[in-house]
């Protein structure tokens, strides 16, 4: 097996890896979105869930595997060219799907201010309470915009304007989840664009060999 073939082959189950674990990914939000128990430690989740697409993460996984599945009859038949070219159209569909999950993301987190207040007012107190416990904050903007829920964090509308607005300490956990997720789609966007590469090359140099091959042959050296 030559250098250029075994690279593809690492390259290929990293590309394994990844699938498997946007799967995992995928399948652990969509989970944690219908069972998730509600509590302190949980209640962001509870609207950042709904915000992130969990069902197209998983679906990208699903997408990466079929491509990887693609990848074992270009190795099974050496020669072969058509399953490389079908696996590197695959890699490429891949490749823009996570790009376009990855941009989603990316566009939510310029307009989370806004779409969290929002979010903030539709949960209703039930919530609320656990995000202000949580963040030990009152209300959204400030204690009164929305007003805040009376719990122990806020126990009165004196101590609620005393302590801070939820808005700064909630954006923050936010960025720093979406963050996390939008980098890790644009991390899988450049390993496919590492297996494109791999692809085009091993079907370059298979074009190289079956020229060669030909050559051979008009020379009557095929049996060599």
């Amino acid at each position: 097996m030559n250098k250029l073939l075994v690279v593809y082959v690492l390259v290929d189950i990293i590309f394994l890896g990844t699938s498997i674990g946007l799967i995992i990914a995928g399948q652990m939000f969509m989970h944690h979105m219908d069972n998730l128990k509600l509590s302190v430690e949980h209640s962001p989740y509870v609207i950042l869930l709904f915000y992130l697409p969990c069902n197209w993460i998983f679906a990208n996984g699903i997408l990466s595997a079929v491509t990887f599945l693609l990848s074992l009859p270009a190795l099974a038949l050496p020669m072969s060219l058509v399953w490389l070219r079908v696996h590197g159209w695959f890699v490429m569909i891949c490749a823009i799907y996570s790009l376009v999950l990855g941009i989603l993301v990316w566009v939510d987190t310029l307009t989370e201010r806004a779409a969290m207040f929002e979010a903030w007012k539709a949960i209703g107190p039930a919530v609320q309470t656990f995000l202000q416990e949580r963040f030990q904050c009152c209300g959204y903007l400030s204690a009164m915009e929305p007003l805040f829920v009376t719990d122990v964090t806020c126990p009165n509308a004196l101590q609620a304007s005393q302590t801070k607005p939820c808005v700064g300490p909630f954006t923050a956990f936010q960025d720093e989840f979406f963050n996390t997720v939008f980098t890790a789609l644009f991390g899988v966007v450049a390993l496919d664009f590492v297996m494109l590469c791999c692809t085009a090359m091993v079907i370059n140099q298979r074009r190289e060999q079956r020229r060669y091959r030909k050559i051979d042959e008009k020379r009557g050296l095929a049996a060599i």
